[in-house]
């Protein structure tokens, strides 16, 4: 008379227990069937083929969760593992239970530290401890069972460390009155060493998951299918272990481990934060190069891929960035290329000519001038008595003396708003300078006529 239910579900599996030396005897949770996890112990679960609201009592309204199902429902980022508050439709006050994700435990023995021999007070208010060995109790178990269908999970382990379940389509157990007699197991005539499905090592009990997680697709992405069929429930790696072959092995045991990240999948690469070093993992072998970005690259992740990246005006690999920016002019190289005066190559827009070589003053007037003529006084100075055709394509040299061109002025200053400079040393070391705020000449059509001097400003004068 004392313990109905109990002896009910688990009579039939004191022999075996005993003689196989359970290590954990029985665990027990139960959790709506509709819900798609289940999880490694003894479980009773709400049936999808009748998911209706109606409870086998006649109270409904509470306003704490009914059963850990309703509490992950309503904190969709809270794991409602451990000890968690329910209340039951129809029961008079809240209490705790033990939560696993979406499971409610009702029953776990890991060890001998809790006596399972008692009489029916104690078994139908429940004993133990919510977070250690316990029974839930009877009365708190028939209002959770008849709140809808539920299954029924027992999962068992060896004191050699094999790992079952057996899985029961329904359970229901019925009040006090008709004392808690189980109404329903939904399960065949199988006896409990053949329904036992027994897990190979490093497995354990757990809801069926076409979605495996290997070594070669931790992330359990690749050739991925959620349609289980009529399977619900099988045998899956713990956490932190993935498949390998037809075994679950350590994460860090995988080839492709990598401390820092974890598993890397085969055929997948890994970028450090920094871009310092890049993991590649092909055929379960792990290869790593340390690296370092361009100067002109920055490390930063371009369509969801992490990378050494060439800034703007920049092509290559990111290890190497040559300039790929079309420089018009001495601006364009301060902005984008150096700040030190010296000879650089430029291309002004409409200019078909190929590029051609300036020397750029970075210094005077916030720098960026591009130099169209230059005169010295030496005794190998440059003659600046040229014909036309000279004058249109430019002559001398930076240290002699040169004209850049009128055909490269042309284009030069046709190309935007540009400023004229023009600065000069008398015969008494004197510097003096003549500014104009715009400056540009026409084609050769026009004899490269000058068609715009801006007001002037400056020393000379």
């Amino acid at each position: 008379m004392s313990d109905v239910i109990n002896r009910q579900v688990m009579s039939s599996a004191t022999s075996v227990f005993e003689r196989l030396h359970f290590k954990y005897p029985v665990i027990a949770e139960i959790i709506p069937k509709y819900n798609p996890y289940l999880y490694v112990q003894f479980q009773v679960t709400q049936d999808n083929t009748n998911p209706g609201s109606d409870t086998y009592f006649f109270y409904q309204d509470q306003s704490y969760p009914r059963d850990c199902k309703d509490i992950q429902d309503q904190f969709s980022t809270k794991n409602a593992t451990g000890a968690q508050v329910i209340q039951p439709n129809g029961y008079d006050a809240p209490f705790w239970v033990s939560c696993s994700g979406d499971w409610t435990i009702i029953q776990r023995r890991s060890d001998s530290s809790i006596d399972f021999s008692r009489g029916w007070d104690e078994y139908r208010d429940g004993f133990g401890f919510i977070n250690a060995n316990h029974w839930l109790g009877n009365e708190k178990v028939a209002h959770l069972t008849n709140q809808k269908t539920y299954e029924f999970r027992i999962d068992i382990e060896t004191e050699s460390g094999l790992t079952g379940f057996i899985f029961y389509g329904s359970f229901r157990i019925i009040d006090e009155f008709s004392d808690y007699s189980l109404v329903s197991v939904g399960r065949s005539n199988d006896t409990l060493e053949s329904a036992v499905t027994w897990c190979r090592t490093n497995t354990i009990p757990g809801s069926c998951n076409r979605c495996i997680a290997t070594c070669a697709d931790p992330s359990g992405t690749v050739d991925c299918s959620n349609d289980c069929g009529d399977i619900q429930q099988t045998c899956i790696c713990p956490p932190n272990y993935l498949m390998d072959g037809t075994n679950c092995i350590r994460q860090e045991d995988c080839g492709c481990h990598k401390e820092s990240h974890g598993v890397i999948a085969d055929g997948v690469s890994y970028m450090a934060a920094d871009c310092s070093e890049r993991c590649s993992c092909s055929s379960g072998v792990l290869t790593c190069v340390s690296q370092s970005c361009a100067q002109d690259a920055t490390c930063k992740e371009v369509n969801g891929v992490r990378d050494c990246t060439c800034n703007e005006g920049f092509g290559g690999d990111g290890l190497t960035c040559p300039s790929i920016r079309i420089n018009r002019d001495c601006y364009d190289i301060m902005r984008y290329v150096s700040t030190e005066i010296g000879e650089y190559s430029i291309t002004p827009s409409g200019w078909t000519g190929g590029s051609f070589n300036v020397h750029c003053n970075m210094t005077i007037d916030g720098g960026g001038w591009t130099v169209i003529q230059r005169r010295v006084l030496l005794p190998s100075r440059q003659d600046f008595n040229q014909d036309w055709d000279a004058y249109k394509s430019g002559f001398g040299s930076y240290s002699r003396g040169f004209w850049i061109g009128n055909e490269q002025i042309h284009h030069l200053t046709n190309q935007g708003d540009y400023e004229l400079r023009i600065d000069m040393v008398n015969d008494r070391h004197s510097a003096y300078y003549a500014k104009y705020d715009l400056f540009r000449i026409n084609a050769e059509s026009d004899k490269y006529k000058m068609s715009g001097l801006g007001s002037f400003t400056g020393t000379a004068g």
